[in-house]
Formats: C-alpha cells, sequence, structure tokens
C-alpha cells in the first residue's frame, strides 16, 4: 500500500512551478525581526552572565583554589 502512494507522489505534477514561487517581502521582515530578537537576548544573556560571577552579599570572593602561578611553583 505505500508503494502506491510512494509511486503516486513521485510521478504527481508539482503544484507550483518555479516562476509561482519566490521570496517575499514578508519572509525578509520575519527574518530581520528574528536577528533583532536574536540580538536582544545574547546582550540580556551577557548581562545575566556577568552579574552571576560576582558573589553574593556577605561572601568572600572565590579566592580561586586549585589554581596556581609560575611564582608559586618550585
Amino acid at each position: 500500500m505505500n508503494a502506491y502512494a510512494i509511486a503516486a507522489l513521485v510521478t504527481a505534477e508539482p503544484a507550483f512551478s518555479k516562476e509561482d514561487v519566490k521570496p517575499g517581502w514578508v519572509a525578509l521582515g520575519i527574518v530581520v525581526l528574528l536577528c533583532i530578537a536574536t540580538y536582544f537576548l545574547a546582550r540580556s544573556f551577557l548581562r545575566h552572565a556577568r552579574t552571576a560571577q560576582q558573589p553574593w552579599d556577605g561572601e568572600d570572593a572565590d579566592p580561586g583554589i586549585g589554581r596556581t602561578t609560575p611564582h608559586d611553583r618550585s
């Protein structure tokens, strides 16, 4: 049964010709709006990521446990 459906779809003529279908201004507007939304989301994410690195009120900053510098090595 599936073979008949596939054969019918393969041999059927397309509903639109290539001359009928072309990109439009609406699609361009949607892409531009998505780019603007992505910009604002990335900006918000970076702002929140910067504040997440700061210590909470009343806590000391991370002393850097496990970090070594060339001067610490013997």
